[in-house]
């Protein structure tokens, strides 16, 4: 067993976007949003403080960016940017590469659970340990998150340490909400969606924190606060 130091244990709280939704939509977005395990009630503390500066109820999530919320919204953003114990990676994809019948036997849950593989399997560092939170959903293969984890510590075994992997209910995580407020920001902008002056203020402010002049780009795979990958596919 790896010796751990309890500072290098990190929760990651992860969803997806747009990967069932309106065919339209060409790219769907799986992320997640990582801090030190140690840091998580102070940072869900800091979501709820502004939650009550801003007079905001309920969850909070890319959905319910509106005019009359985008104070509060640019400001959860700004804490994001400017916490450095905050990170995001997702990987984007092209749904039109994606090819159930040849590589999953038709299965496309069980290609989702492997891009799903794909974002966690190229993140987590050597020497650290996660607990990694999917949000919840029907599978019709009830083993699904099991299988996900167990290939993860078969691949990363000796390196990083998967100390949980296990699916929670979005409404009660914070941290899953922020990260569904981030993904939909990259699927919307991908998308060339424009309906929302507010979602593209959003969108808009975020590039600019990033020094980006949109969501339109993808990163290296070393790029530690806002990791765009964009998976095309297999040939």
């Amino acid at each position: 067993m790896l010796d751990i130091d309890i500072s290098r244990e990190f929760n990651i709280y992860c969803d997806e976007s747009r990967h069932t939704s309106d065919p339209e939509d060409r790219y769907a977005v799986i992320g997640g949003v990582c801090c030190p395990r140690g840091r998580k009630h102070e940072l869900v503390g800091a979501i709820h403080h502004l939650k009550a500066l801003h007079k905001t109820q309920g969850e909070i999530g890319w959905s319910r960016v509106s005019p009359n919320k985008l104070d509060f919204y640019l400001a959860l953003q700004k804490l994001f940017i400017e916490h450095d114990d905050l990170s995001f990676r997702c990987i984007l994809v092209d749904r039109l590469a994606l090819d159930h019948d040849r590589f999953n036997n038709g299965d496309a849950e069980l290609g989702f659970y492997k891009l799903y593989y794909q974002l966690l399997v190229h993140w987590l560092n050597p020497e650290d340990a996660y607990y990694l939170y999917l949000d919840w959903q029907q599978n019709s293969d009830k083993n699904r998150f099991a299988t996900l984890r167990e290939m993860l510590v078969r691949k990363l075994q000796g390196r990083a340490r998967i100390a949980c992997l296990e699916p929670v209910e979005s409404h009660k995580q914070p941290l899953t909400q922020l990260t569904d407020l981030l993904i939909g920001a990259v699927g919307y902008q991908w998308n060339d969606r424009s309906a929302s002056p507010a979602k593209l203020a959003f969108c808009a402010n975020l590039a600019e924190s990033l020094g980006k002049p949109n969501l339109k780009y993808s990163t290296a795979l070393t790029e530690p606060k806002f990791n765009i990958f964009k998976w095309v596919g297999v040939k």
